[in-house]
């Protein structure tokens, strides 16, 4: 190996040394919804939101939208001036705003409105002028804010400005008062810094602002960074940066070409103690423990450089990402160069990779052929396939690497088979399939190389898989045999691993996983099964790994992730795309020294921790060069560096300096639509606990945002409406929910989600959201409905008990008819019937005849009464059209047969009419009663029947031109005639009058009320 290494340093090209990663800037201007490009401050707020500060209105982002508060002159509550300047919260998380020209504003998160604090003339206890550089909150609560007139410490008590300015008289110079910075050391001295140049102090016994005596005035100063220690930071016009330190003389800093440039607009000290100095040439990072600076500048032609050199205002998020505004955008940025390094070379696809003894990268590519580097010495060297060189590399595309423990380096090659490399040597040995001689490589596309533990080396083809033998120089071959089951189940060998109880593992493209057993010469096939969820996830391996603990891992095409866990059952345990994996295929598989597995896919890589399954994803977004990999570029160096190939070149990184956010993310509600229609609340949404809605607010919907700022398009994002939503619904990156005809009731609105790094913030944030019922749904509409429904069910049944009152007197009257009628006539029938048997034994035959008589028209009047019994209690006879006919029947057989003429008249009003069965009966029976007194006693020649409805009462008329009787006189014959028709009468609550007199003839009128 040593002669190797002593060979490529002879042959090696210079090659200048990788410079380190620069930073990653993303960058969000007005076309993303900035509200102006050039941003002079930026604040976070308790709630997570980030604040921008521009020239033209202030911008809230919640990591995927803006919001932009403008003044609007017909608005109350607006900003007083859209130049912002200067940001800062106080403890009660009020935001307060430094404007150019319109004093200071103070925005109150609850209601969502601003408060303007102005000048006013002759007012010693406002603001001095309306030109707020700068506004500073300090940890005790109070809030400070630097005009051209001095520095002002606001009151809460009385809402004014308590003013503080230098002893010194103004007239000297009028921007001596100008204050144009303000900070708290931590020992609690709160400096300013003017624009006449001064580092001036809050004398606190005096009232007056105290120049130091160790800084000499100079051009303004723009920015103060107080340290930990005390010291001073100090931007400046044009002197650049200087440091002031708790005790001792000011020193400047950067006084050299590669420093800050001269005017120094942003100071910031990030949680490194590392300064970040923003200036008119670019942003610096200055680093004091080095005292070593880098400088940062936009690169036209790089769109992840910083947006402009003109740096206005940095900032650090409580994730730890960096923020700083330009004139062209606000850009976020780590603060430390990804981990993830690419390779200047090759630039197109990566097939192999492997390490050697000296450390040496050897990197197969797909059109370059094989290229070592050498980190130590920053060296390259390639090696091409060389028609006219027979000992140089076969082919250019190279599949496979391998240095054994020889130090040989092995190469496979896409179609031109295996080459080797000896030690000491300056040409390739080339090894091919040849038919025609025995022991040769079974097939020349060579798609792995490996080299198991007792230093025996594989060789994968896609015509089989060979073992080398070293004694003899040749191979011996293991391919399918479809006679033979314990063969090898596909040719397309692609992995080759040995695990550590010497059992050898292939991976084959189409055969699934297969396991030789050297002693046994036996080889068992693992494939996918579609109904067993247990088996091999895909019959495509592309990768095996054997972990610490001595577990396999199988990469596979289409199938993810299998873990092997009972071999002798044939037992895998899958995780794919649901379960984290951003891609389902699995090129490569590394463990790093945490016991972290690493995995190559399609779309980036993984990291997956076996003890509790958790996978973080990385792709371009975090600093990849490339997110498609290739199969067979993957390897771990002796110093757990790991190297991964992919289709534009290599990558290279120590896990442990891969940094993920651990931070879960503030979740808030932003928005609030009804119809698809924005409303503004009384009280922000972002603070609001409860929503009532109208029934007519049937359709609405939710906006949120996880407040993640590193990477935000990664967030994701669960809701779930409580007494709607019978489980979370999975969002992913979708930040609203909409909800439709809600039941009135209660319900509880839950949301919460992931960082970029898939860590949960399990509580979220919730709103109650209370439906409003229609006023027929009310607790009191309903008491009303429920009384009413008694009522009237009450009146249901006082209406039944009395129709089944008013049925038990029929019944009783029924049952009295037949009780006096009939079994008066019975029993009459039986004496007289007794009677005429004793008269007929007795040979008295005319006697018996005339009782016999009497019994046949006692029968009839029986079968009569009979007879209107039964057509009275028939319902289908309750319509006056049947009463009418069987009242003209009636009529009919007694005054036809009594030789009286008649007319029998009925208004067509009368045929819709009804009578219930009680009143149908009395009617009938009282008119039944005055046609037979009609044709007993009137004597008459011509009667006349008339039936008419008016007034909603129903009146019958019987008339005849007979003699008449006196109606004071007793009733002929001794009847109860007219009192039973007067008795009927008044049970229908009718009238009945009688209108006669001796030779005058009679007319009966009856008068019922009745309703059609």
């Amino acid at each position: 190996m040593a002669l190797l290494g002593v060979l490529l340093l002879g042959l090696a090209v210079a090659a200048p040394a990788q410079p380190s990663p620069a930073l990653t800037f993303r960058t969000l201007t007005a076309a993303q919804g900035l509200s102006e490009n050039s941003v002079y401050s930026i604040v976070q707020d308790r709630q997570g939101f980030l604040w921008f500060g521009t020239q033209d209105g202030l911008s809230r982002y919640d990591g995927v939208e803006f919001r932009v508060f403008r003044n609007d002159p017909q608005r109350a509550g607006s900003l007083s001036s859209n130049f912002i300047l200067s940001l800062a919260e106080d403890q009660q998380g009020r935001l307060w705003v430094g404007t150019g020209g319109g004093g200071l504003c103070r925005y109150n998160p609850v209601t969502g409105r601003f408060q303007a604090f102005e000048y006013e003339q002759n007012d010693v206890n406002g603001l001095a002028d309306n030109f707020v550089r700068v506004v500073f909150c300090d940890p005790q609560g109070q809030v400070w804010a630097g005009t051209e007139g001095g520095l002002h410490r606001f009151v809460p008590a009385k809402k004014h400005f308590q003013r503080f300015v230098h002893a010194v008289a103004t007239e000297e110079n009028l921007r001596r008062n100008s204050v144009r910075a303000i900070t708290q050391t931590p020992n609690g001295t709160l400096w300013v810094g003017t624009g006449e140049g001064r580092i001036s102090f809050l004398n606190r016994r005096t009232g007056h602002l105290q120049p130091d005596p160790r800084w000499a005035a100079a051009s303004a100063v723009t920015c103060l960074q107080p340290d930990a220690r005390g010291g001073l930071w100090i931007g400046t016009e044009t002197d650049g940066l200087w440091y002031l330190p708790a005790t001792g003389p000011a020193r400047a800093i950067g006084r050299r070409p590669d420093g800050p440039g001269e005017a120094i607009r942003a100071l910031f000290l990030d949680r490194q103690h590392e300064l970040w100095v923003g200036t008119n040439k670019g942003l610096v990072h200055y680093q004091p423990a080095t005292d070593s600076f880098r400088t940062y500048q936009h690169q036209p032609n790089a769109p992840h450089s910083l947006p402009d050199n003109v740096v206005l205002s940095v900032f650090q998020d409580r994730s730890g990402l960096l923020w700083t505004g330009t004139e062209a955008g606000i850009s976020s940025f780590e603060g430390r160069p990804s981990a993830f390094a690419a390779y200047p070379e090759p630039k197109g696809p990566v097939w192999a990779v492997g390490e050697d003894g000296a450390g040496r990268v050897w990197v197969g590519t797909e059109s370059t052929g094989l290229i070592c580097y050498d980190a130590t010495t920053g060296q390259r060297r390639t090696f091409r396939h060389d028609p006219r060189d027979p000992g140089s590399l076969s082919e250019d595309f190279i599949r496979a690497v391998c240095i054994d423990t020889r130090g040989r380096l092995w190469v496979g090659t896409q179609s031109q088979g295996l080459d080797c490399l000896e030690p000491g040597a300056t040409r390739f040995v080339h090894y091919r399939h040849d038919p025609a001689v025995p022991g040769s490589l079974s097939e020349d596309f060579v798609r792995t190389v490996y080299q198991d533990p007792k230093g025996r080396l594989w060789v994968g083809t896609e015509g089989g898989l060979n073992r080398y033998n070293p004694a003899t120089n040749d191979f011996t071959a293991f391919r399918h045999d479809p006679q033979d089951p314990h063969s090898l189940s596909n040719n397309f060998v692609r992995v080759v691993h040995q695990d550590r109880t010497g059992l050898v593992w292939v991976g084959t493209g189409g055969g699934g996983l297969c396991r030789y057993n050297p002693v046994t010469r036996q080889f068992v096939a693992f494939r996918a099964d579609d109904h067993n969820p247990r088996s091999l996830s895909s019959n495509f391996v592309r990768s095996i790994l054997e972990d610490h603990t001595g577990r396999l891992w199988v990469g596979t095409e289409g199938g993810g992730l299998c873990r092997v866990d009972d071999a002798a059952r044939g037992w895998f345990t899958t995780f794919r795309e649901p379960q984290g994996l951003p891609n389902d295929v699995v090129y490569g598989i590394l463990e790093d020294a945490a016991r972290n597995l690493w995995l190559s896919t399609n779309k980036g890589l993984a990291r997956f921790t076996p003890t509790n399954s958790q996978f973080y994803t990385f792709d371009t977004r975090d600093g990849l060069p490339f997110d498609e990999f290739n199969a067979g570029g993957y390897y771990r160096g002796r110093g757990g560096r790991l190297y991964f190939g992919g289709v534009q070149g290599l990558v290279s990184f120590v896990p442990a300096a891969v940094r993920t956010n651990a931070v879960p993310p503030p979740v808030v509600l932003t928005g609030f639509r009804k119809f698809n229609q924005p409303v503004e609340l009384d009280t922000s949404i972002t603070v609001r606990r409860r929503i009532e809605l109208a029934p007519s607010d049937y359709f609405f919907s939710l906006e949120f945002a996880a407040l993640n700022f590193r990477l935000p398009e990664k967030n994701r994002y669960a809701y779930m409406l409580e007494n709607f939503d019978p489980d979370w619904v999975q969002a992913g990156t979708k930040r609203e929910a909409t909800y439709t005809n809600l039941d009135p009731g209660t319900y509880t609105f839950r949301v919460r989600a992931t960082n970029n790094d898939g860590i949960w913030n399990p509580t979220g944030t919730a709103l109650t959201i209370v439906v409003k019922p229609h006023w027929y749904s009310t607790w009191w509409f309903r008491v009303l409905i429920s009384w009413v429904l008694f009522g009237l069910l009450f009146l249901a049944y006082r209406l039944r008990v009395r129709q089944l009152l008013a049925l038990e007197r029929v019944r009783h009257n029924i049952a009295r008819d037949l009780h006096d009628d009939m079994g008066s006539t019975l029993s009459s029938i039986s004496i007289l019937s007794q009677i005429a048997r004793t008269h007929q034994h007795n040979q008295r035959t005319e006697q018996a005849t005339a009782l016999l008589d009497q019994i046949g028209d006692s029968s009839r009047r029986m079968l009569d009464a009979m007879d209107d019994i039964v057509w009275t209690i028939n319902p289908a006879h309750d319509s006056m059209e049947d009463v009418v006919a069987r009242m003209r029947s009636f009529a009919s057989d007694v005054l036809e047969a009594r030789g009286i003429d008649f007319t029998f008249r009925v208004d067509q009003s009368v045929a819709g009419l009804r009578l219930n069965m009680r009143a149908r009966r009395e009617f009938f029976l009282l008119f039944k009663e005055a046609v037979n007194n009609l044709a007993k006693y009137a004597q008459c020649q011509q009667a006349a029947i008339a039936l008419v409805y008016e007034h909603h009462r129903l009146v019958l008329t019987v008339e005849d031109d007979g003699i008449g009787f006196d109606p004071a006189a007793p009733a002929q014959g001794g009847g109860n005639g007219l009192t039973n028709m007067r008795s009927r009468a008044a049970a229908m609550k009718g009238v009945l009058e009688i209108r006669t007199a001796p030779g005058k003839g009679t007319v009966l009128r009856l008068n019922v009320p009745l309703r059609s």
